[in-house]
């Protein structure tokens, strides 16, 4: 069975009983149960008894059927890019009882990799990257992504840039990022463009944050009925709607894709521990792009 930090490639069947579940490479490791949702619980109990992980992580090809929530909010279907597996950089660690002259000279650290500095109450940066590469101290999979004093940056292997056409690469900036001599695989940062920004549903309960220094707004929809966190506008969206493209502001960007491109590329060479989540795309009579938010003050 595959170790802890990977992604199970399942796939699933309705049957007259209920729903049955099954990792694609090995068939033989499966789980029914009258709901998908059963199916899945019965399904992580059989992973870890076989010797699999204990907390597994599982993308279904096709998905599984959608919430009315889900197939509401999915008109046109695109997920997100991501990993279940963080990486890490040489970042300077805060230490306990971090005096302040310690903390400054640490988030001034951070300041030195974008064009204008970090908020010193939520961590945003204040302007895009600029050409200081990371240095990876741990990178594993094709995808990952880190906390970056208040940004969350997106890297990318080799491998995975290797699927896109060149027409993708056009519309999209990376930049190299710095390993250790002895790794021999390479990955990049993805830079921009931005896109689409987060929007809210009117009527439904968003939680979240503004900054109260610098207006940064961080915000999601959390439902058992919903498999989707983070919420686009329809209009925003690029028309025509190409199959590899951004969401959100630069210093929290999304790599997204069409359900159907995410379709032909998972499972293939250059997609190792990635996963998918679904991005909802709000129609436009039912934007509410400033939800009222608590103030973040420390």
């Amino acid at each position: 069975m595959a170790p802890e930090e990977a992604v199970y490639i399942c796939s699933w069947s309705q049957t007259e009983e209920g729903f049955e579940v099954w990792i694609k490479s090995r068939p033989d490791v499966r789980a029914s149960g009258p709901t998908s949702d059963a199916a899945i619980e019965t399904f992580l109990e059989v992973i870890i008894k076989r010797g699999g992980a204990y907390h597994a992580v599982l993308e279904f090809v096709p998905p599984l059927p959608e919430s009315d929530f889900d197939r509401r909010y999915s008109q046109p279907a695109i997920v997100a890019l991501g990993s279940n597996d963080g990486y890490e950089t040489d970042e300077p660690k805060r230490i306990p009882f971090e005096p302040p002259e310690e903390r400054e000279v640490r988030e001034s650290w951070y300041d030195g990799f974008f064009k204008a500095p970090c908020c010193r109450t939520c961590g945003t940066p204040q302007g895009p990257r600029n050409q200081r590469p990371l240095h990876l101290t741990y990178a594993r999979n094709d995808a990952g992504s880190l906390w970056f004093q208040g940004a969350r940056l997106r890297v990318f292997s080799e491998d995975f840039l290797m699927m896109l056409s060149g027409e993708e690469h056009r519309h999209l900036t990376f930049q190299p990022v710095e390993r250790n001599k002895r790794s021999r695989k390479r990955y990049f940062e993805l830079l921009g463009p931005s896109g689409a920004p987060n929007v809210a549903i009117r009527g439904l309960d968003f939680s979240g944050w503004q900054c109260g220094s610098c207006g940064t707004r961080c915000f999601g929809y959390w439902s058992e009925a919903a498999s989707m966190i983070h919420f686009v506008a329809r209009a925003d969206l690029p028309d025509p709607l190409p199959e590899v493209f951004t969401i959100g502001p630069l210093h929290d960007l999304e790599l997204c894709v069409t359900a159907e491109r995410w379709s032909r590329m998972v499972g293939q060479r250059g997609t190792r521990g990635m996963v998918s989540l679904p991005i909802g795309v709000v129609p436009d009579e039912e934007v509410e792009r400033e939800p009222e938010l608590p103030p973040r003050e420390v």
